[in-house]
């Protein structure tokens, strides 16, 4: 018991800081200058939903069992500049920051729960080592979430957000108005390769 205590002082001192550093991410405006690109490189098996207006309906894009409610970002509202830049709707930055505190509410809601029957002491051995486990998987996904997003928006996007499924895909939504075949191919090695999984498995997708 007091070994899993310990852990548990671990585990819950980890959520903290992923919940605080995930809060700060996605108030942080990244205002840096998006960096010019090669149009060169492999797509490979990832895929690329260019959709000018994304539509979900709720799906299970998770870490738990986190659900992102259907939000619609109408890209006519999209205004532009006297430059003749385009800048993202009110609809699209909003819904970076909203899907984010929601997915880090039911996240924690998620872990608190599971520390709850991990420190159960009426519960079995098994189960309180299940409960813990599983909240450990949590954080190692979040922080898989947090390095893919930073490394992504230092490329040059103003934002992006990642979900991870229970099947294993991984979904990455970025603020954009489009994606080259070169960005879709740069986002998708960073996934890859921080995430552990085949290029069949990342969906690139944008929102602006």
């Amino acid at each position: 018991m007091t070994i899993l205590k310990k852990r548990q002082i671990v585990a819950l001192s980890l959520i903290i800081m992923i919940v605080v550093a995930g809060y700060l991410q996605y108030t942080y405006n990244n205002s840096g200058s998006s960096k010019t690109e090669e149009e060169e490189g492999r797509l490979g098996e990832a895929v690329y939903v260019d959709n000018t207006d994304l539509e979900e309906s709720s799906e299970d894009t998770s870490t738990g069992n986190v659900v992102v409610d259907e939000i619609i970002v109408d890209t006519s509202k999209d205004k532009e500049t006297s430059s003749g830049n385009v800048v993202a709707s009110k609809e699209a930055n909003d819904y970076f920051a909203q899907v984010k505190l929601e997915r880090e509410i039911a996240r924690s809601k998620e872990t608190d729960k599971l520390g709850s029957i991990a420190s159960e002491e009426s519960a079995s051995a098994e189960i309180r080592e299940k409960a813990y486990e599983k909240m450990m998987a949590l954080i190692d996904i979040a922080d898989k979430e947090m390095k893919i997003e930073a490394l992504i928006k230092k490329e040059g996007f103003e934002d992006v957000v990642a979900f991870f499924a229970e099947d294993g895909s991984i979904d990455i939504i970025v603020k954009a108005p489009s994606l080259s075949q070169a960005q879709v191919s740069q986002i998708a090695d960073i996934v890859t390769r921080h995430a552990g999984v085949g290029l069949d498995k990342v969906t690139v997708k944008h929102k602006y």
